[in-house]
């Protein structure tokens, strides 16, 4: 997909497609159950019939991303930020029963989902949260802090897209995929 948008990156990436060189199981099965799942899901046609006729490509490919990652999850609590509504409606898509939080006091999340660098999502981190980010790039310091804390114990770095899992029973380790 990172083919046609950077083509030197893309090189200097592709050892690291699919999982190739992963030991850990639960990445391994991650990175191919999840991120380079092609299966067709339930709500895939809805979401494509959400999406412009020029917004087809990479942005329909993100849309379901984000659809397959609530899937996994199958958060109870969301906190979202800075995401554009067609994402925020395929996080909603992906769990039967959401429920959005917007502010710290309401604790911990299931999963995190923003689009900008946002301090207040770092609340919302606990025991087995996943943390999705958004435009990684624009966002480097903010995926750094986020790598950086101490309840983080897993991450993947997709170029445009950072995923952090907060789990107590994993090793730490950073993966870098080639999505």
């Amino acid at each position: 997909m990172m083919l046609f948008q950077n083509p030197i990156v893309w090189l200097k990436r592709v050892r690291h497609r699919k999982g190739y060189g992963v030991h850990s199981p639960f990445a391994f099965d991650f990175i191919t159950n999840v991120i380079y799942n092609n299966e067709r899901y339930y709500a895939y046609n809805y979401l494509d019939s959400k999406l412009r006729w020029w917004q087809y490509g990479r942005e329909k490919s993100m849309v379901h991303l984000a659809f397959r990652l609530s899937n996994y999850r199958c958060p109870r609590t969301l906190y979202c930020n800075g995401l554009p509504s067609i994402l925020m409606e395929a996080c909603c898509k992906g769990s039967r029963s959401v429920n959005i939080v917007g502010d710290v006091s309401s604790g911990p999340a299931d999963m995190v989902f923003v689009g900008c660098s946002d301090d207040a999502a770092l609340g919302h981190i606990g025991e087995g949260t996943m943390v999705v980010l958004w435009s990684l790039r624009e966002n480097a310091k903010f995926w750094q802090r986020i790598k950086d804390d101490e309840r983080v114990t897993v991450t993947f770095d997709l170029y445009d897209v950072g995923i952090a899992f907060a789990r107590a029973d994993l090793n730490r380790q950073h993966y870098i995929n080639n999505w």
